[in-house]
């Protein structure tokens, strides 16, 4: 797992994608949107964080989405989709100790999902505007990709191992080891 991530984090920092073992299928889709301002979170609250539904907020990110949708090999309905983001963090505080500090540097990480949708179903790059609004989650973005509504009821997370599994790494954070903060499921 360390491995796998510093091999991750080493391409996506350096503004290449990681290589998958997995064949892809066709047609896999792919599409690109831009989100600024977007509110990260941590776990750790204080004087440097402000309250939100999702945790405390140290830093506000704009980054580029990177999406990629690939039809389940069985032809199953199911769809497996990954979300890379790339960009740039700008913090209000330390996301390990919640202490008030301002600084800026890269990010980059993922969010894998395996998703089922209706019959006949599937996504396009079309539905996905360029630039998508800082309330956009991984997850509406993945049911925007399929032609639905954030929340729809006609793009369901299928419940199997590291489904929503995600890893992310932050450069220049106070206080981590190598100044390199990791989140991961």
């Amino acid at each position: 797992m360390i491995l796998a991530t510093v091999a991750l984090t080493s391409a996506l920092l350096t503004g290449g994608h990681a290589a998958t073992t997995a064949a892809v299928t066709s047609p896999t889709v792919h599409a690109v949107a831009i989100r600024n301002g977007v509110p990260d979170t941590t776990n750790t609250s204080g004087p440097g964080t402000t309250d939100s539904p999702n945790g405390p907020v140290w830093a506000h990110d704009n980054i580029v989405r990177d999406v990629t949708a690939t039809p389940d090999a069985a032809g199953n309905n199911e769809w497996d989709v990954t979300v890379v983001s790339t960009g740039q963090y700008i913090a209000q505080g330390n996301p390990i100790t919640g202490a008030a500090w301002h600084g800026t540097g890269a990010m980059a990480g993922y969010v894998q999902y395996v998703v089922s949708v209706p019959a006949g179903t599937i996504p396009s790059a079309s539905s996905l505007p360029r630039v998508l609004p800082s309330s956009k989650h991984s997850m509406d973005i993945v049911d925007q990709l399929f032609g639905q509504p954030a929340g729809s009821p006609d793009v369901q997370q299928v419940q199997t191992g590291n489904n929503g599994a995600y890893d992310f790494v932050y450069t220049g954070i106070p206080g981590a080891p190598g100044g390199l903060y990791f989140q991961h499921s």
